[in-house]
């Protein structure tokens, strides 16, 4: 691996971590607070702000590969995700949680060449959906 890819590489594990978070935090807050309504809303509108970046990665890769099939798909997350957000948190982040299972297999799939970016993703999504569990238990 060139040091451009190995900077790339870093950079994308630097990211992907960094965007848990907001995830942490709420999780923390849904913990120590009494009042959990507004921090349960801000984790399950986050959460579905990342489950509509994680669909768009296969809209960018569907316009690269010329796939429509692909760029059909890329926009379900970001339905689910909008749905989502017509129902209160405790049906919300079950929702949200579901849907970054469901993508991480479909991804798992899709992404056999890029052994990095499945393991990443993979671990991201495992860590998502637990900071989603947990915080849904303090609701």
């Amino acid at each position: 691996m060139d040091q451009t890819s190995e900077r790339l590489l870093e950079r994308a594990h630097w990211l992907g971590y960094l965007g848990l978070l907001p995830f942490y935090s709420g999780m923390a807050l849904m913990i120590l607070l009494d009042d959990t309504r507004l921090v349960a809303q801000a984790i399950h509108s986050y959460a579905a702000i990342i489950l509509t970046f994680v669909g768009a990665i296969h809209w960018g890769r569907a316009l690269d590969s010329n796939d429509a099939t692909l760029l059909s798909f890329s926009v379900i997350p970001s339905l689910i995700a909008w749905c989502s957000l017509f129902l209160e948190p405790y049906e919300g982040l079950p929702l949200t949680a579901i849907a970054f299972v469901m993508l991480l297999f479909f991804d798992r799939n899709l992404y056999l060449e890029m052994g990095w970016f499945k393991q990443l993703r993979t671990r991201l999504s495992i860590l998502v959906c637990t900071l989603l569990s947990v915080s849904w238990l303090y609701i």
